[in-house]
C-alpha cells in the first residue's frame, strides 16, 4: 500500500453549479489505470457477493438482456456476461469505457461508451447500476432514466452507499476523516451519503412494483478489501481534504492496524419491475 501522499491546500469546493466538476473529471480519473484498477477492484471484492446474492434473487438466468450503467472495469458485467450466456447479453455504459476494455471481455459483453444522461441504450430485462447515482448531481434524473431502459416486467436495480457508522467510530481519527471526505465530495462532485436511504419508495414513485431491498454493511478489518478500498481511495482525497495531517495519518495507521476492527459505510441496493 503506498504511502499517505502530502496535502496540500482544498481547492474548487465552492463552485457555481454549472462549474463544478464531476466524477472522473479530477477526482477518480479512469484513465489513471495504475490508481484506478486496484481501488475499484477493491470495491467490487467489497461488494460484489452481496449483489450476485441480490441479482440471484430475482432469477437472472441464460437468455435474459443486461444493462450495467457506470460499469468501470466491468467485474459485475463480466459475472453477469457468464450468467445469461450463451443466448444473453450485457451492455457495459460508462462515460469512459478505458478499464473495462483493458480486460479479456466474454463475447456477449459490449462496451458502450456514453454518458448515462444522455445515452439511449434501448430497454433491458435487468438495468444495475452500482456505486453512480450517489455522486452524480442530477441523480433523481438519472434514476427516472434507468427506470425507462427496463423493459415491461423487467427489473431495475440500483446500489449505493449510506452513512450509518462512521459518526459513531470509537476511533476518532476515523471519524474525523470520512466526516472530511464527505464533506469534501460533496462541496467537489456533489455526492450525496443519504439518497439512497429511501430507494424503496424512489422506486415506488416510480410506479416500479415487487420492491424489494437489502443491505450489507462490511466490516473494517486490515488487510480486507473494504480497508484497502479506503486506503486507496483516502489516497487519492487526502490532497483536497480539510483535515489536520496528524489526524489523517492516525486514520490510515488504524485501518492498517490488525487488533482494531470497525464498520465501513452501508450499502443499500434495491429493486422493483417494470409492471406489464
Amino acid at each position: 500500500m503506498s504511502q499517505a501522499p502530502a496535502h496540500t491546500p482544498a481547492t474548487g469546493a465552492h463552485q457555481p453549479e454549472h462549474r463544478r466538476e464531476r466524477y472522473g473529471d479530477r477526482l477518480f480519473r479512469p484513465e489513471r489505470t495504475t490508481t484506478e484498477l486496484p481501488r475499484l477492484s477493491a470495491l467490487a471484492a467489497m461488494y460484489d457477493d452481496h449483489t450476485h446474492r441480490c441479482l440471484r434473487a430475482l432469477g437472472v438466468s441464460p437468455g435474459w438482456r443486461c444493462l450495467d450503467v457506470g460499469a468501470g472495469p466491468g467485474h459485475l458485467a463480466r459475472w453477469l456476461a457468464v450468467v445469461v450466456a450463451p443466448e444473453g447479453t450485457v451492455t457495459a455504459l460508462d462515460r469512459s469505457t478505458r478499464m473495462l476494455e483493458s480486460y479479456a471481455n466474454p463475447t456477449n459483453l459490449e462496451p458502450l461508451e456514453a454518458d448515462a444522461l444522455e445515452a439511449e441504450p434501448g430497454q433491458y430485462d435487468l438495468v444495475h447500476c452500482r456505486i453512480m447515482l450517489m455522486h452524480t448531481r442530477r441523480r433523481a434524473d438519472l434514476l427516472a432514466r434507468l427506470a425507462t431502459w427496463v423493459r415491461p416486467g423487467g427489473w431495475l436495480m440500483v446500489g449505493d452507499d449510506v452513512d450509518f457508522t462512521t459518526h459513531s467510530s470509537p476511533h476518532a481519527p476515523l471519524r474525523q476523516t470520512f466526516a472530511a471526505m464527505r464533506r469534501m465530495l460533496n462541496t467537489t462532485i456533489g455526492t450525496d451519503f443519504h439518497f439512497a436511504r429511501d430507494y424503496p419508495g424512489r422506486l415506488r414513485d416510480l410506479r416500479l412494483t415487487d420492491i424489494g431491498v437489502d443491505a450489507a454493511t462490511p466490516p473494517l478489518r486490515a488487510g480486507s478489501a473494504a480497508n484497502e478500498f479506503w486506503l486507496r481511495t483516502w489516497d487519492q482525497l487526502w490532497p483536497r481534504m480539510e483535515l489536520d495531517e496528524a489526524v489523517y495519518r492516525e486514520a490510515r495507521r488504524l485501518l492498517q492496524d490488525p487488533a482494531v476492527v470497525d464498520l465501513s459505510l452501508t450499502h443499500i441496493t434495491a429493486w422493483g419491475r417494470r409492471p406489464g
